[in-house]
């Protein structure tokens, strides 16, 4: 039987992509790639450990936390980006897959009352260890911790890991107030360089990137989540030539691993770089109003007009 795709739930599909074990389907409607099986979220939670931010391989990273400097830099970027679209403090700031929580930290110090969610317990570790972060598992505890909904939802390079990217753009909805604000980054594989590079494409490694999507595939899940798109842009990131060399040793471990492995971990590995492919995309979207805030709207225009004329 043909899985339907979980972003449209359309069930035309076709054979993509194989790579090793993995195989990747297109979806005919929507246009996006994701791999068939998914992983569950189980999974997930066992594969995102330490190993995953240290040692390489696997699609993660071989230092994370050696490239502070840079992750520091790239929040800072984010969060003057989510500014200069209408987000401001000190509004509530939820990050989901906030890692060890930079970007966390930036939106604190700019005035946002903040909220991290990972599901990672060594990110989580790491948060709180390194900026005093109380980083939560899942998005369900982050809506009990707030009664207030939040301002701004980010999900910065996460989507395109989870096994339901729709199930959980519709949570992050659930968790914005009517106009807030939901900043994605993610990668977008119908750019030139990932259609350059085709299955060499450096998102290309699966299991742990299980989407792959194009600005057509974002646009409709938004859309099916309560959104409405305000912008798509594409965007850079300062990354250090050890990021670099990792990835692509990965990418072609047979032929230049070992020379690369030893710039990771010189001193040029810490040489920053600007990367800006375009393939990396930042997406605005804003919550539209749901029927039961449309409904309380309306009752408390009723309220307040029934005060006024008694």
């Amino acid at each position: 039987m043909t899985p339907a795709c979980a972003l449209c739930g359309n069930d035309a599909s076709a054979p993509w992509l194989r790579k090793g074990a993995w195989q990747y389907r297109l979806c005919i409607s929507c246009s996006a790639v994701w791999l068939d099986p998914l992983p569950t979220d189980a999974w997930a939670e066992q594969f995102y450990d330490h190993g995953y931010f240290e040692g390489g391989g696997r699609g993660g990273y071989r230092d994370y936390l050696a490239d502070e400097a840079q992750h520091q830099a790239n929040a800072r970027a984010r969060i003057a980006l989510a500014r200069q679209y209408g987000a401001g403090p000190p509004g509530l700031w939820i990050d989901i897959g906030c890692a060890a929580g930079y970007t966390l930290a930036a939106a604190r110090d700019a005035g946002f009352e903040i909220c991290g969610v990972d599901l990672s317990p060594w990110a989580r570790e790491v948060a709180r260890k390194r900026f005093g972060l109380h980083v939560l598992s899942s998005l369900a505890q982050a809506r009990q911790a707030h009664d207030e909904r939040a301002d701004v939802v980010s999900m910065f390079q996460v989507l395109e890991h989870m096994s339901d990217p729709l199930a959980a753009l519709t949570q992050a909805r659930g968790c914005l107030r009517a106009g807030g604000m939901l900043v994605i980054e993610t990668w977008d594989r119908a750019s030139l360089v990932a259609r350059l590079f085709g299955r060499h494409w450096q998102q290309i490694t699966p299991p742990s990137v299980a989407w792959l999507l194009d600005r057509k595939s974002i646009n409709s899940a938004l859309l099916r989540a309560g959104f409405e798109t305000r912008d798509i842009l594409a965007t850079s990131k300062v990354v250090s030539a050890g990021w670099i060399s990792g990835v692509l040793a990965d990418k072609f471990p047979r032929s230049f691993a070992p020379v690369l492995a030893r710039i990771a971990r010189s001193r040029l590995g810490r040489v920053e770089m600007s990367y800006r492919l375009g393939d990396l995309v930042t997406v605005i979207g804003l919550a539209r109003e749901c029927p039961d805030e449309l409904e309380r709207r309306q009752n408390a225009r009723q309220f307040s007009g029934s005060d006024h004329n008694s």
